[in-house]
């Protein structure tokens, strides 16, 4: 059995709001591979007996940050649920770690979950699936900002739509 592609994530994480009282520091991991195995570890923790097989998938974009886990039930019924949150300072930590002058940081991130060493990571420098939220040029420019990239490895959906903003504003 594989997962697949979500039609709509309606549960969507975002980056908590500072409350009163700080949430508890999250270890601060040294290397990709062991960030990739803390959250793949945190969703493997929310699976429930029977369920097997998850998407966990994050959207980073400038400020517009979001993950999810999608279930795959033994009936083929799909239950979407929200990853802890130091899951998403995983990811963001990870997009730090990974940001490559040349190519850039990537915007989104799909890891299928079999198992604790069962899993197939993809990081997306250049697309986001069209079922993720969409981001908006504010978000594209907050991202090369944050993360600069040659012009030439800017994908073109996001040059059209940070065109199409400007003419509209401009």
């Amino acid at each position: 059995m594989t997962l697949s592609r979500p039609e709509r994530i309606d549960l969507l994480l975002t980056r908590p709001h500072r409350q009163d009282r700080d949430p508890a520091p999250r270890e601060q991991l040294s290397s990709l591979v062991a960030i990739e195995h803390a959250v793949i570890d945190a969703t493997i923790a929310m699976l429930a007996p029977g369920q097997k097989f998850a998407l966990l998938w994050s959207l980073q974009v400038g400020e517009h940050t979001v993950a999810g886990v999608q279930i795959k039930e033994r009936d083929g019924s799909l239950t979407d649920l929200v990853p802890p949150p130091e899951v998403l300072g995983y990811f963001a930590d990870h997009k730090q770690m990974s940001y490559d002058a040349e190519a850039g940081a990537w915007l989104s991130a799909e890891i299928f979950i079999a198992g604790p060493t069962r899993y197939k990571a993809t990081y997306s420098t250049g697309s986001i699936a069209d079922w993720m939220p969409e981001v908006t040029a504010e978000d594209l420019r907050a991202e090369f900002e944050a993360f600069p990239r040659p012009d030439a490895v800017i994908p073109d959906w996001a040059r059209t739509q940070l065109e199409w903003t400007d003419r509209k504003t401009g």
